[in-house]
């Protein structure tokens, strides 16, 4: 199963980059934090889902690929909301 790695390899990057932007903004903004956090969870949300159903429309290994790759999206951004709930507590 060689090359499938670049799905965790996104699913990572998504996860940290949510997570890095979530501490950062609560470091400069802390009155403002929620709600632009609130925004790029609901962007990165519409975002892998609008990629999911345009894999539906595209036939063949493409449109598999693009699920895929919108999975690995949806994946990071909830797995990225857990960890900032996670660490907003603490």
């Amino acid at each position: 199963m060689e090359g499938f790695e670049i799905f965790i390899y996104i699913c990572l990057g998504v996860t940290l980059l949510f997570t890095i932007a979530s501490i950062l903004l609560r470091r400069t903004f802390p009155e403002k934090n929620s709600r632009y956090l609130g925004i790029g969870f609901a962007g990165l949300l519409i975002i892998s889902i609008v990629i999911i159903i345009i894999s539906f429309f595209v036939g063949g290994w493409n449109g598999m690929g693009y699920g895929l790759i919108g999975i690995s999206i949806l994946i990071g951004t909830i797995l990225g909301g857990i960890f900032n709930k996670v660490i907003k507590h603490n």
